[in-house]
């Protein structure tokens, strides 16, 4: 086969999962995909996110400029996660219209593009708080749903545009591409769920003892894992609550730093953050049981996730259909806790863990529980699912030839 030249668009040095997925994507597909040569065309975020007209002026020049880039190349494949490419809808939508159209060999991946809400809307609750004179409550909801809708109109622009240049859509859910093809009789879609542990990782167990011994903990401690950006969806207070129920030697590691984007240049910290602080030092149960670990190079999270006793993932709905934490946990650790989000339905009816045990969003007394209950059942080994037909492998042919191996 003769060579071939590929770029993804996406961020790529900066902390982010999008940024995490494209390295190992860019790795996977040179590793397992002979002839195919890939490089990142690098978005700058700084530009893009501005929305200071004089700077949303170079973003545009940015964009043009990758655009012109793109034509060389004889796959393309973008890397669609609506923050990456403005803040005002408007931009968004028009910075990847000409990207989209830069190239005829173009691939997209969708990772949030969900196109109607849930049938519980928050504007529903919204209004139902308001007549209960819940005005606070309510206007929050109301402003919730508003903001949701905002990003259900730049989805929809989004598919409308990379149908209309015929551009292979990458979704991660069955759901996804039901609804892509219902909405828009679109069939050039494919489906894999995100694989993020890099070809020919093998755990180093020590990296936790280290930590766990500079931390002070104790042997009989048992390590409760929780990963990635600390974002309230993450279910980190339910997480809290859930520990006062557990015994005294279970201790929850939390691996992870703010969002970017919630970072202020004022010196106050973020709401959230402040909050889980006040949490945990105004609860006698909580103290000295809660360790913020902040965040680890790439290699050393891999041996954390792959150590712990068990990582939890109490995730709340927000949108996405692919989460690589909750990826590289399932793939990795031994035993893993996971909420009832749409997100874990529909993973799982793609791929069977066998190291799993689930629980209802936001039931902190069946978290606790199903803790104790999945550290007393025998510890797994790896590999946790049958990738025979979903794997590193399956996914770097998806993004060069739309097939699953």
């Amino acid at each position: 086969m003769n060579n071939r030249k590929m770029a993804i668009v996406s961020s790529y040095s900066e902390s982010c999962g999008n940024a995490a997925f494209t390295r190992i994507l860019h790795d996977s597909i040179e590793h397992y995909q002979e002839g195919v040569q890939v490089e990142v065309v690098e978005l700058d975020l700084k530009l893009l996110q501005s929305i200071k007209r004089s700077v949303r002026a170079k973003a545009n020049e940015h964009i043009q400029e990758i655009c012109t880039r793109l034509k060389d190349y004889d796959l393309v494949n973008i890397q669609m996660e609506a923050g990456l490419y403005g803040t005002l809808p408007g931009d968004i939508v028009n910075r990847f219209r000409k990207l989209v159209s830069a190239n005829p060999h173009t691939s997209v991946t969708l990772h949030s593009p969900r196109l109607i809400s849930s049938a519980q809307s928050a504007f529903r609750a919204g209004i139902k708080k308001l007549l209960k004179f819940d005005i606070k409550g309510g206007l929050r909801d109301l402003i919730g749903d508003k903001y949701a809708q905002i990003h259900l109109n730049i989805n929809r622009k989004i598919v409308q545009a990379a149908i209309k240049f015929n551009a292979r859509m990458i979704v991660h859910t069955n759901r996804s591409e039901k609804q892509v093809r219902d909405f828009f009789s679109y069939t050039n879609i494919v489906v894999h769920p995100l694989k993020m542990v890099p070809v020919g990782y093998v755990p180093n167990h020590d990296t936790l003892g280290d930590i766990a011994r500079q931390a002070n903990l104790a042997e009989s401690d048992r390590l409760v894992g929780m990963f990635g950006y600390i974002s309230a969806y993450k279910g980190h207070v339910d997480a809290l609550k859930a520990l006062e129920q557990l015994p005294d030697n279970y201790k929850l590691l939390i691996f992870g730093r703010q969002h970017p984007q919630t970072l202020k240049a004022n010196g106050k910290p973020d709401e959230y953050l402040e909050r889980l602080i006040g949490l945990i030092k105004n609860n006698s149960l909580l103290k000295k049981r809660v360790f913020f670990m902040g965040e680890l190079n790439d290699n050393d999270f891999l041996d954390v996730v792959s150590s712990v006793d068990v990582a939890w993932l109490p995730y709340y709905e927000n949108g996405q259909d692919g989460s690589g934490i909750a990826s590289i946990c399932l793939d990795l650790c031994p035993r893993v806790l996971c909420s009832t989000s749409f997100a874990f339905d529909e993973l799982f009816k793609l791929v069977t863990y066998n190291n799993v045990m689930r629980f209802d969003i936001g039931n902190i007394l069946e978290m606790g529980l199903k803790t104790e209950m999945i550290l007393r059942s025998e510890k797994r080994s790896f590999p946790f699912c049958d990738d025979s037909t979903y794997s590193l492998k399956s996914q770097a042919e998806t993004y060069v030839s739309g097939g699953v191996a």
